[in-house]
């Protein structure tokens, strides 16, 4: 398999109303989000696993806006919908009345790796990064050799990481809406890539790289 990346050529302009939309929307849901988080870390500095699920999610709005443009986009509805909730749902979790699963320590730790995998994968990524199921280009060198969505990979072991310190059912079940969404995500935009100029060296990529999110599982 190659390591380069390939990037694909300018198309004719189109509409970025849409994504930008999104984008405006996901630093106001953002700042809901931080601002109710560190409310409560505040309280309690011992759960750190709070303040971690915040640096998360700047860390990934902080990459959304300032990604590449793409050629392509998924506005199919269940695109959108699928979009939309990845983008808001950690307003939807609850930070009272949750019990530890594990230590702090272990929960924090997990989020700590899933961080560090992320920002990993990113960094490979570079500006190839977006809301939408899009084709903005194709990565297949780092932890894409591993499974063909690593960042999806990051955000499931930091979350497994505040679940663990932040358990109720409300925080289990956001979670598990999450990855049926992410998993609609994944499978839109590897039609696109697979569908588009990239089909060549996306089904070259797909073929060495059998996993999306986890090994030997999906």
């Amino acid at each position: 398999m190659n390591d380069r990346t390939h990037t694909l050529r300018p198309h004719a302009r189109d509409s970025m109303w849409t994504e930008w939309l999104l984008r405006a929307f996901a630093l106001m849901a953002m700042g809901f989000f931080a601002w109710n988080v560190t409310r409560h870390w505040w309280t309690d500095p011992g759960r750190i696993t709070l303040l971690l699920l915040v640096v998360s999610e700047c860390f990934t709005l902080g990459l959304l806006l300032f990604a590449r443009r793409a050629l392509v986009r998924d506005l199919s509805p269940v695109a959108m919908a699928a979009t939309v909730y990845a983008v808001f749902y950690m307003v939807f979790f609850g930070y009272d009345d949750t019990r530890h699963l594990a230590p702090e320590w272990v929960g924090a730790a997990l989020q700590a790796i899933g961080l560090a995998w992320q920002l990993m994968a990113k960094v490979t990524l570079g500006r190839c990064f977006g809301l939408l199921p899009a084709a903005r280009g194709l990565v297949t060198s780092g932890p894409y050799r591993l499974v063909r969505h690593p960042i999806y990979l990051g955000y499931l072991v930091a979350h497994l990481g505040f679940l663990l310190g932040n358990f109720s059912w409300t925080n289990l079940a956001v979670l598990v809406v999450l990855y049926m969404a992410q998993a609609v995500r994944m499978l839109r935009e590897e039609a696109m890539l697979a569908g588009g100029e990239l089909c060549g060296a996306y089904t070259t990529y797909s073929s060495a790289v059998r996993y999306r999110l986890v090994p030997f599982v999906f």
